[in-house]
């Protein structure tokens, strides 16, 4: 009789020590090798049968089974995170459950061009498949002229987060200019987080580089993004930004159109250089051949030196300027003449 209970004893032993050991095996072996990355989404609020579900589905488990006894015996079904992960097949339970409770979402480096507009970003990122377009767009808001152009009519903010740069941005504008052209590192797929990247990098490149402490008393930081805008789509060098910035003031406070072609081009969508008699006849405020000022907001988002030169210009008593196109050139006249005699020499 003892050596019957002896033996039962030791078969049920042995029967754990055997499921154990494929738990186990089951547990922290990977599933097969060969098949790749899977990038793979888990919405907030998903229940762990969903995810477990979607795993499945996706070819991550064989089975949902197996990752929901885990789940249960590592007591970690609530410390499931929301995000995208790059996972593999090649991946234990184990190595799944652990990506996703320590929140390791798939992350990719994206770069924003200097001198991009807000539509030319929300272009590129959806084309990296990092968000939709129009989202982005209505997130952000955007300026009237654009608006015209893509038929996204929404200029509200939904963003409204206590950063110095957008101290002074007007009510109701959209965040043009506010988007830090850099190369940021996007873990995420949500619209607002994303542009939260962009505009902190702003935030801290901005402190970095003591932009506010040489603001003048009572100047207003939009008119300098605005103004840094126009700079960053008219010269490339730091040099000619500072002289470029000059002239421009200078035709400011003279009352004179500044007549920025960039500006008309982003009235009308062209991203090439040259305008039209025509469109520069166009009745828009952010027309700067038939209005005087500044457009009104930025017509980019400007880089750091563009910035620092809306804040430092260069004096000079040149009051003209062109781009040569063959060199890339600034050519500078100090009179309405040298400038038609420059457009003549370079231009034609």
């Amino acid at each position: 009789m003892m050596n019957k209970k002896i033996k039962l004893l030791i078969g049920l032993i042995v029967l754990v020590l055997i499921f154990s050991g494929s738990a186990i095996f089951l547990f922290f072996s990977p599933r097969q090798s060969g098949n790749g990355d899977i990038l793979f989404t888990i919405e907030r609020g998903s229940t762990v049968r969903e995810i477990a579900d979607g795993l499945n589905r996706e070819g991550v488990i064989i089975n949902e089974y197996p990752f929901l006894v885990y789940l249960f015996l590592s007591g970690e079904s609530r410390n499931l995170q929301a995000g995208t992960y790059n996972l593999s097949t090649e991946n234990s339970i184990h190595e799944i459950v652990e990506k996703i409770t320590n929140g390791e979402v798939a992350s990719k480096n994206v770069t924003i061009i200097e001198g991009w507009s807000l539509v030319e970003i929300a272009e590129f990122l959806d084309a990296e498949d990092v968000v939709e377009r129009n989202d982005f767009i209505q997130l952000t808001g955007i300026s009237k002229p654009q608006a015209d152009l893509t038929g996204i009519n929404q200029v509200d903010r939904s963003f409204d987060k206590d950063y110095r740069v957008l101290k002074d941005l007007p009510e109701g504008a959209s965040l043009e200019g506010y988007l830090f052209p850099d190369t940021h590192r996007i873990s995420t797929e949500n619209e607002e987080e994303i542009v939260e990247i962009m505009i902190r990098n702003m935030e801290r490149r901005m402190k970095e580089n003591q932009i506010f402490e040489q603001l003048e008393e009572g100047q207003d930081f939009h008119d300098i993004v605005t103004m840094a805008s126009l700079i960053e789509k008219e010269v490339a060098t730091e040099e000619d930004m500072k002289m470029v910035s000059d002239i421009l003031w200078r035709r400011l406070r003279a009352g004179m159109p500044l007549q920025i072609d960039a500006t008309v081009n982003y009235i009308t969508g062209r991203r090439d250089i040259d305008v039209t008699i025509m469109e520069t006849q166009i009745d828009s405020t952010y027309n700067t051949y038939k209005y005087t000022g500044l457009p009104d907001g930025p017509i980019a988002n400007p880089s750091v030196k563009s910035i620092e030169a809306a804040l430092n210009p260069k004096a000079n008593d040149f009051w003209y300027y062109l781009s040569d196109p063959e060199t890339g050139d600034t050519i500078f006249s100090r009179n309405h003449l040298e400038h038609v005699e420059a457009k003549n020499k370079y231009l034609r």
